[in-house]
């Protein structure tokens, strides 16, 4: 579609086709994607898919002008609308518009209709402004054929469409029937630009629907809906504007799962709120976010979360795995949903495919999960702020962190994957069960497992090499079905405060070989990092609880403070590791104003009163590492013994 600007009496648009020039004409998923209008800019280390998806903006998509010897104008008025030019006609209050060109249009009418009908090899450039347009039969805005329209919102103008309630409207016959659902409704893909406003009403069910492509550069949304607010069957692709949605179902939405890449939402940029009943934005196949301001709610928030039957129940002590289990730790958490009945997805961010986030800032209150894949997690960078009624990030495959700036301030389980890797970035999680979890997939041990643990999995590993973590747990703080290691980056867990779960809890190798660790938390089942590990840590555990809120401070022999950080929990044991420990050191522990001696006889030493796991992951009895109950090491609760239940992982 080629255009050039002229000025004109029309010359308000002139400005916003410079304006889509200097923006640039193409992003793309390689290399560098960017959103200077958000404010965000990333690196060359975003990530990209596997699969060829189409994340460009065409020139068209970014055209704003025109040629003025094409032109038709239209004024829109109740039986009396008026059009000047050629490939449109009027009857009655319906506009139908038969070839391709540029249409500029203007006016009201009470109940019509804009209709596109131009043959599939012609594109249509529709202009808006000051269009108000209801419908009480069909979509205000019909495009039953075309090979592309765009939708400019000329400068300055605002515009409105809005359907009735209850309306069954459908085109084409036999078995080539569609419902119309949406207040735009187009057959053919469908380009929204311009500088102007765009309020959409949509009564009878979707906001804006295409059933191709549907790619939105610029302007601003004003949204509500009963369905969904944005559907594009093929693809969703927004560069930038402004986004005010309130939906009863999905907030922007991509289906296309049959062929390969499609059925994806790609945001470069743009600022957007949506308050959606169901998920705030959702991908079939991709979903990738490269910079813009999102803010999401959905399913009312985090507040409005089904109740999980585990929490707080203490049952960790009581799991046992069978000789043939096959059922993961995900779906038994799962299937404690006190409501399995339930099954809307209330998610934040979800895709079925890949989901990558490479830069933006994301501010999401979900009352299901906030970021949520069934493949894979990828975050690179970005800002991050999570409150969930269910899992902060969750993958169930891979789930890789290596930049972003996250704050899960309210979670079930904050960060869940299959595989959980962390390279970079800072990282807060607060969770009323794990704090990280490192499950799925199936068990691969036919021996029965010890009480309190499930069987270690192969295909599950936690490591983290780098970034900043702080973790605020009531379950266990660093959770694994397999291995757990660590390597480098500066780990601090407060919690679990029962004696069911530990600030570290791994069915498999767990090791340590650089970074810096500071936990603090129960004792009852405490686990330690195995003699494999090449760096010294130390767990220390006290005859009494400490509150939260005290400072501890490790010092070497000089005087010299090592570590120091406050517990958010109240606590019975501590673990600590450092490249600057040494086998054979003396060190003084202090707690607030308490201290004790600390002698280094191991790589893995053990001090003081414990109850838990001596020795890195699942050690049977009798090698020194768990002892037999009698000892002092893992004890029944009894009848009268609440405060030291154990909880479900």
């Amino acid at each position: 579609m080629k255009k050039k600007q002229k000025q004109s009496k029309m010359s308000i648009l002139v400005s916003l086709a410079i304006i889509g020039m200097l923006a640039g004409c193409q992003t793309t998923s390689s290399t560098t994607a960017q959103s200077t209008e958000s404010g965000t800019t990333s690196d060359s280390s975003t990530a990209t898919s596997t699969v060829d998806y189409d994340l460009e903006f065409s020139s068209d998509d970014l055209e704003v002008g025109y040629e003025e010897a094409d032109l038709t104008t239209i004024e829109l008025a109740d039986d009396q609308s008026t059009t000047s030019g050629e490939g449109a006609s009027v009857d009655g209050n319906v506009l139908t518009i038969t070839a391709g060109g540029t249409y500029l249009i203007s006016g009201m009418l009470s109940d019509g209709q804009i209709k596109v009908t131009a043959p599939d090899t012609e594109e249509v450039h529709l202009i808006l402004d000051g269009v108000d347009v209801t419908s009480s039969t069909s979509a205000p805005l019909l495009i039953e054929e075309a090979e592309k329209v765009f939708v400019t919102l000329a400068e300055g103008s605002e515009n409105t469409l809005t359907d009735k309630a209850g309306s069954t409207a459908t085109i084409g016959t036999g078995d080539d029937v569609t419902t119309i659902d949406g207040t735009i409704f187009s057959k053919a893909d469908l380009t929204l630009n311009g500088s102007g406003s765009l309020t959409i009403n949509g009564n009878t069910n979707h906001g804006i629907v295409s059933k191709d492509d549907l790619t939105i550069v610029s302007g601003t949304y004003q949204i509500t809906a009963v369905g969904q607010g944005f559907s594009g069957k093929d693809s969703v692709k927004i560069k930038d504007g402004t986004f005010n949605m309130t939906t009863g179902a999905d907030g922007i939405q991509s289906d296309n799962a049959e062929e390969e890449g499609k059925g994806f939402v790609y945001i470069a940029g743009g600022d957007f709120t949506i308050d959606a009943e169901e998920d705030g934005i959702q991908a079939e196949t991709l979903l990738q976010v490269d910079g813009g301001t999102l803010d999401i709610t959905t399913g009312g928030g985090s507040t409005n979360a089904v109740a999980k039957a585990s929490e707080s129940m203490g049952m960790n002590f009581f799991k046992q795995t069978a000789e043939t289990e096959t059922e993961t730790e995900t779906e038994a958490d799962e299937n404690l949903d006190t409501d399995d009945t339930s099954s809307t997805s209330m998610k934040g961010l979800k895709a079925t495919g890949e989901l990558i986030i490479n830069n933006g800032t994301i501010t999401i209150d979900a009352a299901d999960d906030t970021v949520h894949t069934d493949g894979n997690l990828t975050l690179t960078g970005g800002t991050l702020s999570l409150a969930s009624g269910d899992d902060g990030l969750h993958a169930d495959n891979d789930l890789q962190l290596s930049g972003s700036t996250i704050a899960i301030t309210e979670s079930y389980e904050g960060i869940e994957g299959k595989t959980i890797t962390i390279s970079d970035g800072e990282i807060t999680v607060v969770a009323s069960d794990d704090g990280l979890n490192a499950a799925g997939g199936t068990s691969t041990t036919s021996e029965q497992a010890v009480p309190g643990e499930t069987a270690s999995s192969s295909e599950n590993s936690l490591v983290i090499s780098g970034g900043t973590l702080t973790v605020n747990s009531s379950g266990d703080g660093l959770d694994s079905n397999g291995t757990l290691e660590i390597s480098g980056g500066t780990t601090t867990v407060s919690g679990p405060e029962n004696d069911g779960n530990g600030t570290i809890d791994s069915n498999g190798d767990t090791l340590i070989t650089g970074g810096t660790l500071m936990a603090a938390g129960s004792s009852g089942m405490a686990v330690t990092f195995g003699d494999s590990s090449s760096q010294v840590s130390v767990l220390y555990g006290f005859e009494t609880t400490y509150e939260a809120g005290s400072e501890i401070e490790l010092t070497d022999a000089d005087g010299t403070v090592l570590l120091s950080w406050t517990a958010d929990k109240s606590f019975s044991s501590v673990q600590f590791s450092s490249a600057d420990l040494e086998e054979d050191g003396t060190y003084t522990l202090a707690i607030d104003d308490e201290t004790f001696e600390v002698v280094v006889d191991s790589i893995a030493t053990t001090v003081g009163t414990t109850t838990g796991q001596m020795g890195g992951g699942m050690q049977q009895p009798g090698n020194g590492d768990m002892q037999q109950p009698g000892n002092g090491d893992m004890q029944r609760p009894t009848e009268d013994d609440t405060s030291t239940t154990p909880e479900l992982n």
